[in-house]
């Protein structure tokens, strides 16, 4: 395995990044944690709407128009009209905002980034599904200057694919972990949408600060640029049952030896280069497992005959932890699924596909034209399903994005760790191995158990 060296040059590159993002370097005397994250499932009424969600949610990185409506389905949609419902994948943790803490579990998003929990002052049915934030019961809250473009009560709208939500900007302490910092930006969403009759309460936006709403800063970055951590690196490693992030450090389960940086090659996206896919006939490669770590490789992984998919050069690829599916540039989503069985657009495959599909081949690359770091994905990583039979399945492969576009969801994370450096500007690929901060991190939840009793 082939990686990034590291030196003086790498240095400067670092102090660079971190001053076009805002930030500082990791301050000495920092802190680090890990948080447990749970799996969970969100009912999606048609499968078309999680495609349009990706669109929507990420119009500015596909430069596609932001107000998109969901009526707007191809022939193909209404073809698979039968098979309309399913659930959506999402992995959660726990933070708690205010004093004394008032915890909530939340979705933590690589692909956006406001941090956002339901407030006592939304009445609907929706809000009342989920923990909410009381303002008057922490003795650090302070309320902010409304946001640009804020409606009279002082709102703003944030408008998702299948859903909206209005927040009123506040500040208040953020305890995440074993991390504790003060006047933290969110939203006190004060009204929401019924698509939010969700398992979480809220969003953990840790993408840059372009994608924030006016007047937010994104949590993350405040704690880097406060310099409260040993590393400014957060990192994904999750399995079919859970999984961690870890803030502050690479978990110790992939240390960076072991780990393939690629650098960013847009500041304001967590986003490489996506330089080819291969379909490799299947079932001829071991299922990506704790007792398999090392699939992922800078080569080609098998001789075996394989098909190359010719992209459009360049294309970009965003690594968003907030979508369960892959958008792809529509020609490419069409063919890789006709490929493996499925309709044109991904809505319907024969769940059978799961076991006898092909291996996928996808090298990523970084801006300093390094070798690519090959990711694959097995059959039951792209073949997406609840299990019962009258849902059917779905191919994670969607179209929708344009030709030299690509959106990486969940399948791509899953069964690896991915580690987001904000100071050098990059993203690492490692092994997943069994997270050695097991003990760290439940001692971090049951702290946050008792701090949060009041508001569960």
């Amino acid at each position: 395995m082939q990686l990034l060296s590291v030196g003086a040059a790498a240095n400067s590159a670092s102090i660079a990044v971190a001053m076009l993002l805002g930030c500082s370097l990791a301050a000495a005397g920092g802190s680090h944690a890990s948080i447990p994250l749970r799996r969970g499932t969100i009912f999606v009424r048609h499968r078309s709407q999680i495609r349009h969600y990706v669109l929507q949610k990420h119009a500015g990185f596909l430069s596609l128009p932001r107000q998109m409506p969901l009526s707007r389905r191809g022939a193909d949609d209404a073809a698979d009209a039968a098979y309309k419902p399913t659930t959506t994948l999402f992995y959660a943790g726990h933070i708690s905002l205010g004093t004394p803490p008032q915890r909530f579990l939340v979705n933590f998003d690589s692909g956006s980034a406001d941090l956002w929990v339901p407030s006592t002052r939304c009445s609907s049915a929706t809000c009342a599904l989920h923990r909410r934030f009381d303002a008057g019961s922490s003795d650090t809250y302070s309320a902010r200057y409304p946001l640009p473009n804020a409606t009279r009560s002082g709102s703003t709208a944030i408008q998702y694919g299948t859903g909206m939500v209005e927040i009123s900007p506040a500040q208040d302490a953020l305890t995440w972990g074993s991390i504790r910092a003060a006047n933290i930006s969110f939203g006190e969403a004060t009204a929401m949408t019924p698509d939010f009759d969700i398992n979480f309460d809220g969003l953990f936006g840790l993408a840059f600060a372009p994608l924030s709403s006016p007047g937010l800063e994104p949590p993350f970055l405040a704690l880097a640029r406060r310099g409260l951590l040993n590393a400014n690196q957060f990192s994904f490693t999750l399995d079919d049952e859970g999984g961690w992030l870890d803030l502050g450090r690479v978990p110790e389960s992939a240390p960076d030896a072991d780990l393939a940086w690629l650098k960013l090659v847009n500041p304001q996206f967590w986003a490489v280069h996506i330089d080819w896919v291969r379909a490799v006939p299947g079932p001829s490669h071991p299922d990506e497992s704790a007792a398999q770590p090392d699939v992922d490789q800078h080569a080609q992984l098998d001789t075996t005959p394989a098909l190359e998919l010719r992209l459009h050069d360049p294309s970009t690829a965003l690594f968003d932890s907030g979508t369960t599916t892959i958008l792809c540039p529509s020609a490419i989503a069409a063919q890789i699924n006709r490929l493996i069985g499925a309709s044109r657009n991904g809505l319907h495959v024969d769940c059978a596909a799961s076991t006898a599909g092909p291996t996928f081949q996808i090298a990523v690359s970084g801006q300093d034209s390094g070798p690519p770091h090959i990711l694959t994905l097995a059959p039951h990583q792209y073949i997406l399903g609840d299990g019962i039979p009258a849902h059917g399945c779905m191919s994670a492969f969607q179209p929708g994005g344009p030709k030299d576009k690509w959106v990486l969801g969940l399948p791509l994370f899953a069964n690896r760790t991915v580690v987001f450096d904000v100071d050098s500007g990059r993203i690492g690929f490692g092994p997943r191995r069994a997270h050695a901060a097991r003990t760290d991190a439940e001692s971090a939840e049951e702290h946050e158990d008792a701090a949060g009793s009041a508001s569960d």
